[in-house]
Parts: C-alpha cells; sequence; structure tokens
C-alpha cells in the first residue's frame, strides 16, 4: 500500500573502553524465510557452500498495531512477533532492466 514499515530490531548505547565514548548500536532482527513462498526466491545460492548452510533471511515486519507490544512488552511477547510475514505484504516482480550507459547527444534534451 505504499505505507512506512516499521522493522524488529534492538539497540543498544556502550561505553568504548579505549575513549570513553558512548556509541549507539542497532540491528534488524532476520529470520530464516526458507519456507516463505515469495522470499524464499530471494537472493542466488552460493555455490560454494553446501545447500544446508544457505537459507534464506528476511527482516521482520512489524504492522503499525504490533510496535507498541514490540517496543514495551516482554521478551516472550516479542518471540511471538517474530513470524513469517503474510505474502501480500510483498510487491514483486520482474526488476527493470537499466538504461543504457553512454555519453548523452550532444545539444539535445537527453541530457536531462
Amino acid at each position: 500500500d505504499g505505507e512506512p514499515w516499521a522493522l524488529a530490531g534492538l539497540w543498544s548505547v556502550w561505553t568504548d573502553p579505549e575513549t570513553g565514548e558512548l556509541v549507539p548500536s542497532y540491528t534488524m532482527i532476520t529470520q530464516n524465510c526458507d519456507a516463505h513462498p515469495l522470499l524464499r526466491r530471494m537472493h542466488k545460492p552460493d555455490p560454494k557452500l553446501p545447500a544446508d548452510q544457505q537459507d534464506k533471511r528476511a527482516v521482520v515486519p512489524l504492522e503499525p498495531g504490533l510496535w507498541d507490544e514490540w517496543l514495551n512488552g516482554s521478551i516472550e511477547q516479542a518471540e511471538g512477533l517474530i513470524k513469517l510475514p503474510p505474502e501480500h505484504l510483498f510487491a514483486a516482480g520482474p526488476a527493470a532492466r537499466p538504461a543504457p550507459v553512454g555519453p548523452p547527444a550532444p545539444d539535445t534534451s537527453s541530457l536531462f
């Protein structure tokens, strides 16, 4: 629907032991999405790794009604929010072909 998302994540502030500087750190939670009908099709396999070491990972989107539970709930509540998103949440299709690369013709509107 084009609306902004929230992603499940964690943050912390820690003190660098060498400088004493406060350092904010952030991470996005990801999960295995091998069983998701759309997300499992993303990412090319790595030929250097065996198949059992190539899980498909994706971020965990949170619907607006769940934001407060994620931010203020218990660990158990947060764990319950980490689940495969519904397929309809994503719009997927072939990527557009990139525009040809080359110098524009002189004195034409193709410069803009």
